[in-house]
């Protein structure tokens, strides 16, 4: 199961990842993530909340791998992450290497979100100009 909710007034999107994703459902999870992101700006920030995602299997790493990238790609500024299972904790910790990708982990998705309103706002979509 996933939800992901973009946040436009915040330059945020919010993924939740739950159970075992097959792959047809981390496919699914891939396009939904990048319509959200495609909603933001450069600079967006992300929240990213794992605490109830199983381990997955190698070629469900390789899939989380291209979605990082992605979004490194275009232009994200912070992460973070809320993982309890150790397993799933380790497996992302090890694709954020990979990648190059640095996050911050939280306890919940209340604290996870009060540390990004402490970072100020994160910078949106350039303002049209104007003649």
């Amino acid at each position: 199961m996933f939800e992901i909710i973009a946040h436009p007034e915040k330059n945020r999107v919010c993924v939740t990842l739950r159970g075992h994703l097959d792959p047809a459902e981390r496919k699914a999870a891939a396009k939904a993530f990048l319509a959200a992101v495609n909603q933001l700006g450069p600079g967006f920030d992300i929240i990213h909340d794992l605490s109830e995602l199983r381990p997955t299997d190698a070629e469900g790493l390789k899939d989380l791998i291209r979605v990082q990238a992605a979004a490194k790609i275009k232009g994200v500024r912070s992460v973070i992450r809320i993982a309890k299972t150790p397993l799933t904790r380790v497996q992302f910790e090890r694709i954020a290497e990979e990648t190059g990708w640095a996050f911050e982990t939280a306890g919940s998705l209340e604290e996870a979100h009060a540390r990004l309103d402490a970072l100020g706002p994160a910078p949106g979509p350039e303002e049209p100009q104007t003649p």
